[in-house]
């Protein structure tokens, strides 16, 4: 296997918390500390890496579903936070003034490096107060992590069309967040365009980005009482059931859980992605 793959593993998924983990030669990202930094240390150990050999840590946005373990992880793994301002202005507080924390601010639509990646943030439309998704290059592949999207923009489908992976929020089944238990105000916030992304719309998604170069799609940020893996799995495999890439190909469709993290998944995606990333930067 070549050294400098990009490679990942959901570390965790869904209402309760959120954590994903990428490399790609010897460049180690951590995206979101959203659970206890027991369950970080576990899913690091399942997928056989050291927590403490992580080089950076980049925020989405401040829910505590993203941010619940940031600041005992930060505690074990001095290394700078990479996050919007309107999120740090959120999150700052997590630290006294004598703990030292660098924090460098990134703004959408504007890539950066870091280490062996290019990453191009842009903007999510979400109840946070400056969210970020994020387009993840190395080596010539294109990883996508887009959740907490109350609608996919046609700017979003643009910048993330083509990618090797996707990281694709898939939160509920409409009929069962209108027939649960949540109060009425807040499955207006959820179905809302700054909520978060149904099974169905992810389909629709799915079908305007994935191209021949698409190897693999994880539905991620499942709610536990408002959708089911099995029926998220369903819905957006019959969504895309009709694309090339998925007849002739086919893609790899898989769901992600909050209690444990994926096997860590090497992608390998086509050369001309090295053309992209040079055009962005």
């Amino acid at each position: 296997m070549n050294s400098t793959e990009l490679q990942f593993s959901i570390l965790a998924s869904g209402s309760t918390g959120n954590a994903v983990f990428v490399r790609s030669g010897s460049t180690n990202i951590l995206i979101d500390a959203g659970v206890g930094i027991r369950q970080l240390q576990a899913a690091f150990s399942d997928i056989e890496i050291d927590m403490e050999t992580l080089d950076a840590i980049i925020v989405t946005h401040e829910h505590s579903d993203h941010v619940r373990g940031l600041a005992s992880l930060m505690r074990k793994c001095s290394v700078p936070i990479y996050t919007s301002q309107g999120t740090w202005s959120k999150i700052v507080h997590f630290w006294k003034d004598e703990e030292q924390v660098i924090a460098r601010m990134i703004r959408a639509d504007i890539p950066f490096s870091l280490g062996e990646f290019v990453l191009e943030p842009f903007a999510l439309s979400h109840d946070a107060e400056e969210p970020l998704g994020f387009s993840i290059y190395a080596n010539g592949k294109k990883l996508v992590l887009a959740t907490d999207l109350g609608y996919a923009s046609d700017h979003i489908r643009s910048v993330t069309q083509g990618a090797h992976a996707y990281i694709l929020e898939a939160n509920h089944d409409i009929d069962l967040l209108r027939t649960g238990p949540y109060p009425w105000h807040l499955k207006r916030r959820i179905l809302g365009d700054k909520g978060h992304l149904s099974n169905d719309s992810a389909g629709d998604y799915l079908c305007d980005v994935v191209t021949d170069d698409t190897a693999s799609v994880y539905l991620a940020h499942l709610s536990k009482e408002n959708n089911r893996p099995t029926l998220a799995h369903k819905v957006v495999q019959q969504s895309i059931a009709h694309l090339p890439v998925v007849v002739e190909r086919g893609l790899k469709l898989c769901v992600t859980y909050p209690d444990r993290p994926t096997q860590l998944v090497t992608s390998s995606g086509p050369e001309k992605l090295e053309q992209m990333i040079q055009d962005i930067t």
